[in-house]
């Protein structure tokens, strides 16, 4: 199996986007994930020839776009305020990332089973069941980042969607800062995970949240990870975030020489 790429999501150098596309081959990343919900990369912003021109940019600085990031925090899905709403600018990124050969779209989307029973909410069963099955008409996957849920929570969750091409987008990070083991969504999920957001975190609890810290730094087990992915024949892109850091170019540069440390050989 082929030696996974090490990527970076470019809005975490807060620089414009080709400055950052440049900063990211300059540091010899070789993948990249964009936010697409608003801005220059929203889908009613880029033209379908915008969207070749950024496809040829990418690739002439010799990476490639493992994601498109749909992340919407004030729409939830179990919200029914803003659950259709969610619903259609999911779908127009899917179609964004289908016109521009992006194979994965991944997106946050909170708790979405019930704080007592765990059971999954029928609100968010549907909207995911139809995102989904629009996925699967574009050939992509909408990978869900869990949080809050846990591995049986997502389990139950998914399972009632019962869609393929649902899949889950690992944040080992944000599962040790809620309190959770990421290493059970690898168990429970191990040929799902199409994409893998690479930082570090200390140990939260349900009382008090973790923060996020330099890669090597905090209580995520990477190398452990690493392992356990490469035995569940893990074959998508590690995408590195550092959200919370007044160097962000330095601390991005930092975890790609870690975590290239902890990958096997080409």
């Amino acid at each position: 199996m082929s030696r996974p790429a090490i990527g970076v999501d470019v809005d975490d150098f807060r620089m414009s986007t080709k400055e950052a596309l440049r900063r990211a081959a300059e540091l010899q990343f070789r993948a990249v994930e964009f936010a697409t919900v608003t801005g220059e990369l929203a889908p009613t912003q880029l033209s379908p020839s915008g969207r070749r021109h950024l496809s040829r940019y990418v690739d002439g600085l010799g990476l490639s776009v493992a994601a498109l990031r749909a992340d919407v925090p004030q729409m939830r899905l179990t919200d029914p305020k803003t659950a259709e709403e969610r619903v259609a600018l999911t779908c127009l990124i899917l179609e964004m990332a289908a016109d521009m050969g992006v194979p994965v779209v991944t997106a946050a989307i909170g708790a979405t089973t019930h704080p007592e029973t765990g059971e999954p909410s029928p609100m968010a069963v549907e909207a995911l069941r139809r995102i989904g099955e629009f996925a699967d008409s574009r050939g992509t996957i909408f990978a869900v980042r869990p949080s809050r849920d846990s591995a049986d929570r997502l389990v139950r969750l998914l399972d009632e969607v019962s869609c393929p091409s649902i899949g889950v987008n690992l944040d080992p990070a944000a599962q040790i800062m809620a309190g959770a083991n990421p290493f059970q969504i690898v168990e429970r999920f191990a040929g799902r995970i199409p994409l893998v957001h690479m930082r570090d975190a200390t140990s939260g609890s349900a009382d008090r949240a973790g923060r996020e810290t330099r890669l090597g730094e905090g209580d995520v087990d990477l190398e452990g990870m690493v392992v356990t992915l490469d035995a569940a024949a893990y074959g998508g892109a590690y995408i590195i975030r550092r959200t919370d850091t007044e160097t962000p170019a330095a601390d991005l540069d930092h975890a790609r020489g870690v975590l290239d440390r902890m990958l096997p050989p080409e």
